[in-house]
């Protein structure tokens, strides 16, 4: 079986994060004195950090401050007794000194209740410990999206990543390589590819519905993020690049040629979409991202959206996907809105980052459209594609 869709989150070594290089072999330290609790910068020159300097680095990029004798020596006992580095920067950020001095509000956990025995009679059978809900009615569909809105859904912690990490530096080189002066992203959470993009000239804009993407906003693009649903936001202008990553197929399918209109409105005559859903099946372009894993999308049609969800144990559709569809579907429903696939543009992306989608498959369903009547200039865009990718792939 394939990878799972929205399956490309990944495991960042703190330490390397923290100091630009993995915290390896740290040795055994003296409990804290004067010189060693005092010490707020890491000598990067040696091989190995020690664990007071790795303490005295968090004290001061974290906390501001130099360590506390007590605090430290905490720490350092925790450490020998096999707490791990990436445990102690946790409890650190959620102290109240860190909140306080950032001007953070810790937001609760959010408890999600169990709609298997909320609406029982719609979930059809288990899979693998999962649960398979059957929205055989229009109406499911909005059923679904509305527990997803009162129970708050897109602010549990962990649905989306706020890290500018190689994926996002990728989709953002991607976006410029088409050539943005301007960019539009729908469901952009805390801006990490528009900061990027921002960062690089582009003017831009977020249109985003979680609350906490706001608070972990990053701060070149806070005031660009506009709070609310697409279909509700005024634009007074048009953008040179829409970017809609994993998020189209958190809509309900019912209601998304709507959506797939506003997109359409919104890109500039010579402008594109740059689209990654999660789609099932074979793609004459991208091949086979996911293979269709559910006995009831391979009987179905693939010129329709599946009506059977694949759940968590509580009845919560996978990653919050209410859209499972073949590439077919996906490419009718923009064909049927004025949006058409530029598959030339597209093969030439998939050759640029073959070994990346072979590491994220998830990412290798990827559209590029344009108007129906804007014809580009297919060798300038590749060549500018070729070389905003490069960049990123070489980046360190």
């Amino acid at each position: 079986m394939t990878a799972h869709p929205d399956g490309d989150d990944r495991e960042v070594d703190f330490s390397q994060k923290l100091f630009g290089r993995p915290l390896r072999g740290a040795r055994e330290d003296a409990p804290v004195s004067s010189e060693t609790a005092g010490r707020s910068e890491v000598d990067v020159s040696d091989d190995v950090l020690t664990r007071s300097e790795a303490l005295g680095a968090l004290y001061a990029g974290l906390l501001g401050r130099e360590p506390d004798e007590c605090g430290f020596n905490g720490y350092m006992l925790a450490m020998r007794n096999g707490e791990s580095l990436a445990s102690i920067v946790k409890g650190m950020a959620n102290s109240p000194e860190f909140l306080g001095r950032h001007g953070l509000v810790r937001v609760g956990a959010v408890e999600l209740p169990d709609l298997t025995e909320i609406f029982p009679t719609k979930y059809v059978r288990r899979h693998g410990g999962r649960s398979i809900f059957n929205a055989s009615q229009d109406d499911d569909f909005s059923w679904m999206l509305r527990m997803i809105d009162e129970n708050r859904y897109y602010d549990h912690l962990g649905i989306w990543s706020p890290v500018i990490d190689r994926d996002k530096r990728i989709t953002a080189a991607i976006a410029m390589g088409l050539g943005a002066e301007s960019c539009l992203e729908l469901g952009c959470f805390s801006g990490p590819v528009l900061s990027v993009l921002a960062d690089h000239g582009v003017d831009v804009c977020g249109v985003e519905l979680s609350h906490i993407a706001f608070i972990l906003a990053f701060p070149n693009v806070l005031r660009k993020l506009k709070y609310g649903d697409l279909l509700d936001i005024a634009f007074d202008r048009t953008f040179d690049v829409f970017v809609g990553m994993d998020i189209l197929e958190h809509l309900n399918p019912i209601e998304l040629p709507k959506y797939v209109r506003r997109i359409r409105e919104l890109i500039a005559p010579d402008g594109f979409a740059l689209i990654n859903s999660p789609m099932i099946g074979n793609d004459d372009v991208f091949g086979l991202a996911f293979d269709p894993y559910l006995p009831e999308w391979r009987q179905a049609e693939e010129d329709r959206f599946w009506r059977h969800m694949d759940c968590d144990a509580k009845g919560w559709p996978m990653h919050g996907h209410l859209v499972w569809a073949s590439p077919r579907w996906w490419e009718k429903l923009f064909i049927e809105e004025g949006l058409v696939r530029d598959r030339r543009l597209e093969r030439h992306v998939q050759l640029l980052l073959k070994d990346f989608f072979e590491q994220f498959p998830g990412r290798r369903s990827l559209f590029l459209l344009r108007h129906v009547d804007h014809e580009p200039d297919i060798a300038a865009v590749e060549k500018s594609l070729t070389a905003r990718i490069g960049e990123a792939l070489s980046a360190p």
